[in-house]
């Protein structure tokens, strides 16, 4: 009982962090879903673990990640980062659809290739949260 307070009290101040730089963002009821995206992919960059890019992922997303064993966490993320590294993406179509909006993106690769993918966003409480990622 008491870890699961501490792993919520964790997740609560962490993502307080995470958002403090957002402040003099856009409000998010404002944002597109591209724009969205575009700025959790800079928090996904940066981050150093998998915690800190829970405010952005749907609640279906973060229930998932949450389920996962605390000590697995880190090995999940470091899968996330190696299938995910795509950089300088730019969002190429914004689509609404009846889930919310589908994305098609655009990056560079790690190994220097075209990185094209499908992002599935959906709007929580007014703000757009990434529902699902495929990149090929």
């Amino acid at each position: 009982m008491m870890l699961k307070f501490v792993i919520s009290a964790l997740i609560v101040v962490v993502s307080i962090a995470a958002a403090a730089p957002l402040v003099h963002a856009q409000p998010a009821a404002q944002k597109t879903a591209g724009a969205a995206f575009l700025e959790y992919r800079a928090v996904f960059e940066k981050a150093k673990a998998v915690d800190e890019i829970l405010p952005f992922q749907s609640k279906e997303v973060s229930a998932q990640i949450l389920k996962t064993p605390a000590a697995e966490r880190k090995q999940m993320f470091e899968m996330m980062k190696a299938f995910s590294d795509a950089r300088g993406i730019k969002v190429i179509k914004e689509t609404k659809n009846a889930a919310g909006a589908e994305l098609a993106v655009e990056g560079k690769a790690g190994d220097g290739k075209v990185a094209k993918g499908t992002i599935q966003m959906v709007q929580e409480n007014g703000a757009w949260k990434v529902a699902k990622e495929d990149w090929k």
